[in-house]
C-alpha cells in the first residue's frame, strides 16, 4: 500500500488550473520575448530568432509562475541556534536574489546582444547581500 506525505493545506488554485495559468503566462512571455529579440538582434532571420527566443522561454516563465502559485505550506525544520537560523534565511535570500541577477543579467544580454558581465560581479553582489540581510535580521529580531 503506497503511502504519501501531507506537507500542509494548500490555498492557492488547483494543480490543473495552476498549471494552465502558467502555460498561458509562459506563451504570453514567451510571444513577448521573441518579438523583442527578433526586432533587436541582426544576426539571423526574424522567424528563427522568434522561435527559438520564445521557445526557450517558455518553459522557465511557465515553471516559475507555477512555482509562484503554489501556496503548499512547509514546516519549519528546527535549528541549534538563532545565529544558525539568521546565517540560513540571510544566505538562502542572497542566493535566491544572486541567481535572479545572473539570470536578468543572462536574458538581457542574449535579447539585447550586448557584452556579458563579469562574473565577480556576481560574486560581491551576492556576498554584499548576505550581509546586509544578516545585519537586517540581527537588528530586527536580535
Amino acid at each position: 500500500m503506497p503511502t504519501t506525505t501531507d506537507a500542509g493545506p494548500s490555498t492557492g488554485p488547483g494543480t490543473t488550473a495552476r498549471w494552465v495559468i502558467a502555460g498561458v503566462a509562459g506563451l504570453v512571455a514567451a510571444g513577448a520575448v521573441g518579438a523583442v529579440a527578433a526586432a533587436v538582434r541582426d544576426d539571423a532571420p526574424d522567424t528563427v530568432t522568434f522561435g527559438v527566443f520564445a521557445a526557450l522561454t517558455l518553459p522557465f516563465v511557465a515553471a516559475l509562475v507555477a512555482i509562484l502559485l503554489d501556496r503548499t505550506e512547509h514546516p519549519e525544520q528546527d535549528e541549534d541556534s538563532i545565529e544558525s537560523q539568521w546565517t540560513t534565511r540571510a544566505s538562502s535570500g542572497a542566493f535566491y536574489d544572486t541567481i535572479i541577477a545572473m539570470g536578468l543579467a543572462t536574458f538581457a544580454t542574449s535579447v539585447l546582444d550586448t557584452a556579458s558581465l563579469p562574473l565577480w560581479l556576481f560574486v560581491v553582489l551576492g556576498l554584499a547581500d548576505m550581509s546586509v540581510r544578516l545585519v537586517l535580521l540581527q537588528r530586527r529580531e536580535g
